[in-house]
């Protein structure tokens, strides 16, 4: 499902921070163990309001000219969204008026961005997608009422995600460019900067070397029960995220999951597959066809055409043992004797009925086995 939209947003990320703000957080929380988190104590920072208000704004960073509402349905959402990219074109067309050409080509690009939108909403309810694997994949879990609608602007892509139909979160995915290159902790001081002071949050990693204590996320309240964090995604998919939602609505949606899939711990299967933590107890890893799964091509694993009842047959014909005891037994007139039968009547009919046989075997196996193999659940997908 390939995703187009805007909602251009001006964003300073500009490396001057204020070191002696910064200072205060050397030493927050004490190293977690077992993959937990830990932070400085206390609430999370608020940040600057009227920056968290232009991250609503439905077009260019500008809220007097509009935003996207906690609540709002999808419809809503959909409708804001085609104001929006229908302003961005709206020079551009202009401009071509000298050209009918070229401005019809622009409106056909611009409806296609807008189709892409609309069919880009897609509500979790059991059927396991390409956003399963794709980097929101731990944002979202299935049957527990939840959704996106996703534009691509022109320095993020934008998801919309909605709870009983009502938006409450939007995540932000940087692209490439506006993160210039910076880590993680840089591109962190510049989005304090701008948002304010935050409070980092660490996670301990465990390696075969150890543990590694690493930065997971900055982290502000934004008013209003609001929450923001900064998330680093860079290690598989190279950019870094901005999560802003409605706190009391995440709430009741982590409240749903617990009762709908009880013990579940979200993880972002793509990455876990391709750095082979998904391997089983003995050795063999799970997701070995995690890149051919989410390219949409099935790679097969020798026998897995066949029925369970079916046994793996392999031409003998040719094997160097049977050559050997051919040629050492009778010697040249037994080769003169086995062609011989090989175009006898009787060699044919048994040749034929043996063909016969086996094809009916075959058959007979296939309705036994029934489907085979199993549809492939990236079948059509485009990510």
């Amino acid at each position: 499902m390939r995703i187009t939209g805007t909602f251009a947003l001006s964003l300073s990320l500009g490396a001057a921070v204020a070191v002696a703000g910064f200072s205060g957080f050397a030493n927050a929380g004490k190293p977690a163990s077992g993959g937990k988190k830990s932070g400085g104590g206390g609430a999370a920072p608020s940040a600057s309001a009227a920056e968290v208000n232009k991250l609503k704004a439905v077009r260019l960073g500008d809220p007097k000219a509009g935003t996207f509402k906690w609540g709002m349905k999808p419809e809503e959402v959909m409708a804001q969204a085609r104001t929006a990219v229908e302003a961005k074109y709206e020079q551009r067309i202009d401009k071509a008026r000298q050209d009918p050409g070229l401005q019809q080509r622009i409106r056909d690009e611009m409806a296609r961005e807008l189709t892409a939108v609309k069919k880009s909403f897609t509500k979790f309810e059991g059927q396991k997608s390409g956003w399963d694997v794709s980097i929101i994949g731990p944002e979202f879990q299935q049957n527990t009422s939840e959704a996106v609608l996703v534009t691509k602007e022109d320095i993020w892509t934008r998801y919309f995600f909605f709870f009983e139909d009502g938006l409450y979160k939007m995540f932000l995915a940087f692209n490439k460019d506006a993160i210039g290159g910076k880590s993680f902790q840089e591109f962190g001081k510049g989005m304090e900067s701008k948002y304010g002071h935050a409070k980092e949050v660490y996670r301990d990693d465990k390696t075969r070397g150890g543990v590694t204590h690493k930065l997971d996320h900055y982290e502000w309240s934004a008013g209003g029960g609001d929450r923001m964090r900064l998330i680093d995604r860079s290690e598989f998919y190279g950019v870094y995220c901005l999560v802003l939602y409605d706190g009391s609505v995440q709430d009741r949606v982590n409240d749903r999951r617990k009762v709908v899939n009880p013990g579940e711990v979200k993880h972002d299967q793509l990455v876990e597959g391709v750095t082979g933590k998904n391997s089983g107890s003995k050795g063999s890893d799970i997701d070995d066809d995690i890149i051919d799964r989410v390219v949409g091509k099935e790679a097969k694993k020798p026998g897995a055409d066949q029925g369970k009842s079916q046994d793996i047959v392999v031409d003998s014909s040719n094997l160097p043992g049977k050559a050997t005891a051919s040629s050492s037994g009778s010697g040249g007139g037994e080769k003169k004797k086995e062609m011989s039968n090989k175009n006898s009547p009787s060699s044919s009919s048994s040749s034929s009925s043996s063909s016969s046989s086996s094809s009916e075997e075959k058959d007979a196996a296939k309705k036994k086995g029934g489907k085979k193999g199993g549809d492939n659940p990236m079948d059509g997908l485009e990510l």
